[in-house]
């Protein structure tokens, strides 16, 4: 039986992918499974980094964010605001690239939004409002 949740888990685990070394949150009981990374899709046992410190209580999914940046009616108020508090472009096709030009993969600018407490109310309060 798959991983279910209890109402109030949220998610606080930081995992790193060992092939693409994206990041992400999951469920303190995901610790140990395998899971399949949202970067590159590998399902090799992901490095547990420890825990968030954001605990705001208001974590958005991986997939609800990528959904905030696909809809027209939500992307044009997030888009600047990831690149305003992370010093990132947005490329187009949901890529977005460091002061550099070096591409930052999405999964990465999530968990650098819900590593703080502050971002990650004001994103989760977007993604709210879109689905009411």
């Amino acid at each position: 039986m798959p991983f279910q949740p209890l109402p109030q888990d949220q998610p606080s685990a930081i995992l790193s992918c060992p092939d693409c070394h994206a990041s992400w949150l999951i469920y303190e009981q995901q610790v140990g499974l395998p899971i399949t990374c949202p970067g590159c899709g590998s399902t090799a046992r992901p490095t547990h980094l420890g825990h968030t410190k954001a605990g705001s209580g208001r974590q958005v999914s991986f997939p609800s964010f990528r959904r905030l940046l696909e809809q027209p009616d939500t992307a044009h108020r997030v888009i600047p605001i990831v690149e305003r508090w992370l010093n990132l472009r947005y490329e187009g096709a949901l890529r977005f690239v460091d002061p550099a030009g070096q591409p930052v993969l999405l999964t990465e600018v999530h968990f650098q939004l819900q590593g703080q407490a502050e971002w990650q109310g004001a994103i989760y309060n977007l993604f709210m409002s879109s689905v009411r």
